[in-house]
């Protein structure tokens, strides 16, 4: 059970060099900043459909001082062999309303349904909600220009339909050092998804000393794939390292993730 609950604002006075400043997919989210005009957020942040379920909710809650405008869309999510992810209109996944308003202060429910049997492999969606921009006439433009950015959030909910029978195993398939970078594959031979939260590269010498540690960022690794994590190392912590040992925090993997490998020292320089 999730109780980590995502609140969304609306900008004002923001840079636009803010980084942050982009279409936001759960589970990442933005941090409180200051706002103009009300604030929304979404839960669950992730929807799973237990074995034999047929359907489910997402809350929408508008905290705010104005009605909330939002449209809805679901995708079938999947990664391809390099493990990127790919999206792909499905009428699988049933939703209701597709466009929906808030009341500043309240909540409305969008329900999910799911055609078809039970499934042998997790199938994995994202359904989009979106604040849907507002108009402005042209005096509210132009008092706006130079002032304010308007951000329009939109969540991608990431929504698992758990199989009749659940494996998990996970694996890292390949670890190599190129250019001053590890490159890491972790293969999901399992039929449900799993998150590497993070994966740590070590370097030691030859007397088993640390000589430099590094962290990647994880993500899914949906069931069937394998997705590559990048680490840059540095180069004078290569160079003094016999081994490189990769170690990953995975849930639902079944098993430690771990290799080691070998320093060419040939290939620490970036």
């Amino acid at each position: 059970m999730h109780h980590f609950f995502p609140r969304v604002r609306r900008l004002s006075n923001w840079l636009l060099t803010a980084p942050l400043l982009v279409v936001l997919s759960l589970p990442a989210f933005l941090p409180d900043t200051p706002a103009c005009a009300g604030e929304w957020r979404v839960t669950p942040i992730r929807v799973f459909f237990e074995r034999g379920a047929r359907s489910g909710i997402v809350n929408v809650e508008n905290d705010g001082d104005t009605p909330l405008v939002l449209q809805v869309k679901a995708v079938e999510w999947t990664q391809d062999a390099t493990g990127a992810d790919r999206y792909v209109d499905s009428n699988d996944l049933i939703f209701f309303p597709k466009q929906l308003t808030v009341p500043p202060k309240d909540q409305r429910l969008i329900r999910l349904g799911l055609k078809g049997g039970a499934v042998l492999r997790e199938r994995t969606f994202r359904l989009y909600v979106e604040e849907v921009p507002k108009l402005q006439s042209p005096e509210d433009k132009k008092a706006a220009m130079g002032a304010t950015v308007s951000v329009n959030i939109r969540f991608a909910i990431p929504i698992f339909i758990t199989p009749a029978k659940e494996v998990n195993a996970a694996g890292i398939s390949k670890a190599e050092l190129k250019g001053g970078t590890v490159t890491v594959a972790v293969a999901n031979n399992g039929n449900q998804h799993f998150r590497v939260n993070s994966l740590e590269v070590t370097g030691k010498n030859a007397s088993g000393a640390t000589t430099f540690s590094r962290k990647a960022d994880g993500w899914y690794v949906l069931n069937g794939a394998t997705r590559s994590f990048s680490v840059a190392v540095p180069e004078e912590g290569c160079r003094a390292s016999e081994t490189i040992v990769v170690t990953g925090d995975a849930d639902r993997a079944g098993v430690p993730l771990k290799s080691e490998l070998k320093v060419d020292r040939n290939n620490c320089r970036p």
